[in-house]
């Protein structure tokens, strides 16, 4: 077992829970959280239509999170098993989810700020 790997495993579980957690607390508090759910540029008071913006962000939000926490622990089990090889492709996977899921999210956001 790899511990440097763990690592790098653990660390997109807990970014994927924190994806999660700020979508759950944007749809159930009405917090935005800025740097997270929108830029840190962005001022969330002045969203044009703050309802509609949460049920476009939510969704996608929490699939992205689902699906790096996914990754993580697709990740920890390759390393249980021996196979410490094939994180490579989890962390380019990963990459792939952050990236893409970020550009979906972002260009149909733009459309409410």
């Amino acid at each position: 077992m790899d511990t440097f790997n763990n690592i790098f495993d653990i660390a997109i579980i807990l970014g994927g829970f924190m994806i999660i957690y700020y979508a759950v607390q944007m749809k159930v508090s009405d917090i935005i959280k800025p740097g997270i759910i929108v830029p840190p540029d962005v001022n969330v008071q002045k969203l044009k239509d703050r309802e509609a913006f949460k049920k476009y962000a939510f969704p996608r939000h929490s699939i992205q999170g689902i699906l790096l926490i996914t990754l993580g622990a697709v990740g920890i089990f390759f390393d249980l098993i021996g196979r410490s090889d094939i994180h490579i492709i989890i962390y380019g996977i990963a990459l792939v989810v952050l990236l893409v899921g970020n550009m979906i999210i972002e260009k149909g956001k733009r459309q409410f700020y």
